[in-house]
């Protein structure tokens, strides 16, 4: 018989832990687009053996997949990220059932028609999505020739930043406000990064509470908001990290 969609949606919302598929190529939810309806799925499993089968099926195929356990509290924030990252559905994964649910039938999305629109927190879906899907085929290891359709997915993630607005963070000293340290990063080659998010989720991610002032800016902006010693931007540092040159910012805005 099968699992049904009323108990799968009454799991999905008040079981103690589920297991939640993440890609290592993005440090985000694995997403998945269904070849027959063209929705982005995230998968969820009831138990650890039920994600470990899936990573292990996964790794024939080269996707680098690990398991990222939830608790009942953390549902809200979890289904949060799907809407965050442009997800319309959920597999749920239970033994031998399998299902697939819209999200809408899980969780509703925060309602953010009330608050005034500069105020309202900054979300890109689907920004995440097209670099979600650029990323997770991009880091899949496999030879050049075997990547699929690469060049589609990167033609969509640049015209999705072109027309997206970025969160820059901000250190003003409180002594001194014309006096303004911007936060960066060193990859593994120690090559300065200037981190820039997409949304306030990925934001949260690298500010853990810290008070940082945050300028909401165009894309076209960004070049004149690198910093001299950066060598590049990080987009979403702690997310899919998708470094962006000067040479590229200026190449997608148009610039020559």
């Amino acid at each position: 018989m099968g699992i049904s969609k009323e108990e799968a949606i009454k799991e999905l919302q008040n079981r103690e832990t589920v297991f939640v598929a993440y890609s290592q190529a993005t440090k985000l939810p694995y997403v998945k687009c269904d070849e027959e309806t063209y929705n982005d799925q995230a998968w969820i499993f009831s138990t650890e053996e039920g994600i470990k089968e899936f990573g292990k099926k996964m790794l024939e195929e080269k996707v680098l997949l690990m398991g990222m356990k939830f608790t009942k509290k953390d549902y809200p924030r979890l289904y949060g990220t799907f809407y965050a990252i442009g997800v319309n559905t959920v597999v749920w994964v239970d033994g031998e059932d399998k299902i697939e649910i819209d999200l809408t039938d899980i969780a509703k999305q925060a309602d953010m028609s009330k608050i005034e629109p500069a105020k309202r927190p900054l979300l890109n879906p689907t920004l995440e999505l097209s670099g979600i899907y650029f990323m997770q085929e991009l880091r899949r290891p496999v030879e050049k020739d075997q990547h699929g359709n690469l060049r589609e997915l990167e033609e969509e993630l640049i015209v999705n930043l072109k027309k997206s607005e970025y969160l820059v963070a901000m250190n003003v000293d409180p002594e001194d406000p014309k006096k303004i340290n911007i936060p960066y990063l060193k990859n593994k080659k120690e090559e300065i990064l200037q981190p820039v998010f997409t949304d306030v989720m990925e934001l949260e991610k690298f500010t853990k509470g810290q008070k940082l002032r945050i300028a909401k800016v165009p894309f076209a902006k960004l070049p004149e908001l690198l910093i001299d010693k950066a060598m590049a931007y990080a987009v979403n540092p702690l997310g899919f990290n998708l470094v962006l040159n000067r040479e590229q910012l200026n190449k997608i805005i148009g610039l020559k």
